[in-house]
């Protein structure tokens, strides 16, 4: 597939651009890959799911009591910022003055400012949309709604007629999971989920094979618990972004004694928008390690760059951060992730499908388990992927229309369905398994789930290693 020679001369992204009903639709757009789940489906056109896109509507409301704590200003920033990328418009109202508590490194003070740099607006007037309400003791709504909360590591989600009130709220990853799992059922709805929404669903970072049941064994308090100190990112997308999402939140009593080695060779492109949580709109073809740097340091980290992909010559010394957190996309890489000398390994997958991309997996490997061999066996599916969806009418009918032989179709048939919200679960349940280690609890060795229906979350808890030390500080909330 010949890519054209304009593009490669002046070495920036090729947009593919098709003239469906005399309307230009650019198919590699910033939400390329969120529009994917309902081009996928089967059920619309390019320019179908473009306009269900565009004109979908979210209202994020919080509580007074959830704005002052962790917990609830984490949902409701989660919750806007994924939203702002699944939905045409986000909206917000509530208590949305009062002052910013989570450290991120951005410029505002209050919930309000953040919310608006992450893409929404303030509501000036009522309109009809679905609604996600953070926190407790909220009205019922006419239109369809959904409640976030938290107890402690748990993230809960439920009708807003069916509310739970919030718990103890010092663990602000537990916000953001509860708000980009509402997030989640509003996009659902959205596509004519009829049971998104509609029952009461609960998700333990701390303890996920006891979310279903035991939903009160809420963990530790954060004050009790140590935050790693020295980590090592590879892979800077969607996954890697949300890790450093996650620790952002934190509360380090010193963040300069953190170290964070960032690692990644690809630029952003415009279709990173759609689910990277820390790129900024019409900021495209610099670095994702640059990205991750001023973010990182923003927060007051230290950081050292690595601008290349993993591979067999890279070998960790014993000074450098010995525990890896993974989000790479290809198997033959993530078989090498054992073999560069880490401590322990936080390696997450998401789905790539329209019929998976709400299922999430996290392994921790250490020295007693090899990605080598778990991983063994396993392979990419993305071409066998490609050649079926080419064959769907919405394809076929973007390579009639483009004339180009069908290379703008392949192109987007290669890449796959990702939505942020559940980039945002997954990086909450991987910095979650970094603190376990940190804190010397055992951590879990594969955790599996779809976030559609919660119950289908599967955690098993491995062993306590005595001969690692991970460098941590005791946190201060």
């Amino acid at each position: 597939m010949e890519e054209p020679q304009s593009a490669r001369e002046s070495n920036i992204s090729y947009w593919v651009v098709a003239k469906v009903n005399n309307a230009q639709i650019e198919t590699d757009s910033e939400t390329s890959r969120i529009r994917a789940a309902l081009v996928n489906s089967g059920q619309h056109t390019f320019e179908e799911a473009e306009e269900k896109l565009n004109n979908s509507r979210l209202c994020v409301f919080i509580g007074v009591e959830a704005a002052r704590t962790p917990a609830g200003q984490a949902a409701f920033l989660t919750a806007t910022l994924t939203g702002a990328r699944c939905f045409g418009e986000v909206a917000f109202h509530g208590h949305c003055d009062e002052a910013l508590l989570l450290p991120l490194p951005i410029p505002a003070t209050t919930l309000s400012e953040a919310a608006v740099l992450f893409g929404a607006q303030l509501a000036r007037e009522r309109f009809s949309c679905r609604t996600i309400c953070i926190g407790s003791g909220l009205k019922s709504f006419d239109e369809w709604s959904v409640q976030a909360s938290w107890n402690g590591w748990t993230a809960t989600i439920a009708p807003v007629s069916n509310q739970t009130a919030i718990g103890r709220s010092d663990c602000a990853l537990a916000g953001v999971a509860a708000g980009a799992l509402a997030v989640g059922q509003a996009f659902l709805a959205e596509q004519g989920d009829r049971r998104a929404g509609r029952k009461v669903q609960t998700l333990s970072l701390w303890n996920p094979e006891t979310s279903v049941h035991y939903a009160h064994q809420t963990g530790p308090a954060f004050r009790q618990v140590y935050l790693p100190t020295k980590l090592w990112l590879i892979g800077l997308g969607n996954l890697g972004q949300s890790y450093l999402w996650s620790l952002a939140m934190l509360p380090y009593p010193a963040p300069e004694d953190v170290l964070l080695f960032l690692q990644d060779d690809q630029e952003i492109g415009k279709e990173n928008w759609g689910t990277s949580v820390l790129v900024q709109r019409g900021r495209y073809n610099i670095l994702k390690t640059r990205v991750a740097e001023e973010w990182a340091t923003g927060r007051g980290f230290k950081v050292r760059r690595i601008d290349r992909r993993l591979d067999e010559n890279l070998q960790r010394s014993d000074i450098e951060p010995g525990v890896a957190l993974a989000g790479l996309d290809r198997m033959p890489v993530r078989r090498l992730l054992g073999r560069r000398g880490f401590e322990y390994i936080i390696d997450a997958g998401l789905g790539a499908t329209v019929d998976d991309y709400c299922k999430l997996r996290l392994n921790v490997f250490d020295s007693e388990r090899s990605p080598a061999t778990h991983f063994d066996g396993v392979e990419d599916q993305t071409v066998y992927v490609a050649e079926r969806l080419k064959q769907m009418p919405a394809y076929q009918e973007l390579a009639r229309s483009r004339g180009d032989g069908g290379c703008g179709a392949a192109m987007l048939a290669e890449s796959s369905v990702a939505v942020p919200f559940v980039s945002a679960v997954a990086g909450a349940l991987a910095i979650t398994q970094a603190i376990r280690i940190a804190s010397g609890y055992a951590h879990h060795v594969g955790i599996t789930g779809d976030l559609r229906e919660l119950t289908s979350v599967r955690a098993t808890l491995g062993g306590r290693s005595e001969r690692v030390t991970v460098p941590s500080t005791l946190a201060t909330a």
